[in-house]
């Protein structure tokens, strides 16, 4: 599976009328094009708070190209983006990239990060991204798949899943996601792991030649109200 992790700018103040568009037509639009929607959310806490932030889920890349192609000649699409952008337009910009999830992503191993979403409160989703000092990103991803996943399933972390850039972005990056019941959540276990002994050892061994990781870009996610990962 391939996943294609995609961001919009969106214009001043157009934030709920692009939500809106996607809730009240895109995302079932997309159904019927076989899209595989994983998540939607707007953000909480980051860099950016003007953003729509989703994941699609592809067999391939044919089968995107395919199915983006038949999307984007939709009469009824083209009729809802004029009508929805008669003041002008919702998007200043869309970012997009292509990852491969690496042997260790648990989405893709089938481990739910919580119970059926039906029987309890949204959580709040953290996209991370690592990036690499160069030549380091194997370092990084065998970091985490020989002892940090472990580590934080220790401590009660419900991790979504981890990804390394196939197509766009750059090759220096590792993105996971993580998922919190509250922010205090989120403080406390972090702060367990932090002091964790195991924790300081096996960084310290993995950075004996120098530092592995140049920069860590987190932002909260608020899941929308269609989005099928809350």
């Amino acid at each position: 599976m391939l996943y294609e992790l995609r961001r919009y700018d969106v214009a001043p103040g157009k934030l709920p009328a692009l939500v809106d568009r996607f809730g009240s037509f895109t995302v079932h639009k997309w159904k019927e094009y076989g899209f595989r929607l994983i998540g939607f959310w707007t953000p909480m806490l980051g860099e950016k708070s003007n953003q729509v932030v989703y994941i699609w889920g592809w067999e391939s890349v044919e089968e995107r190209t395919q199915k983006n192609a038949k999307w984007r000649n939709d009469p009824e699409r083209a009729k809802v983006w004029a009508e929805s952008e008669k003041n002008g337009p919702l998007v200043n910009r869309v970012y997009n990239q292509l990852m491969e999830p690496t042997p260790y992503s648990q989405i893709d191993k089938g481990e739910a990060y919580g119970p059926d979403a039906a029987t309890r409160a949204p959580y709040f989703f953290e996209l991370r991204e690592y990036q690499a000092m160069p030549q380091k990103i194997q370092n990084v991803s065998d970091r985490f798949g020989g002892f940090t996943v472990n580590a934080f399933k220790k401590y009660g972390f419900r991790q979504v899943g981890y990804w390394r850039n196939a197509i766009g972005a750059n090759d220096h990056q590792l993105v996971y996601m993580l998922a919190w019941e509250s922010l205090n959540e989120r403080v406390e276990k972090f702060d367990a792991f932090g002091k964790d002994a195991d924790r300081a050892r096996v960084f310290g061994e993995s950075e004996k030649a120098g530092p592995i990781v140049q920069q860590v870009t987190t932002t909260i996610l608020r899941p929308a109200a269609f989005s099928p990962m809350k």
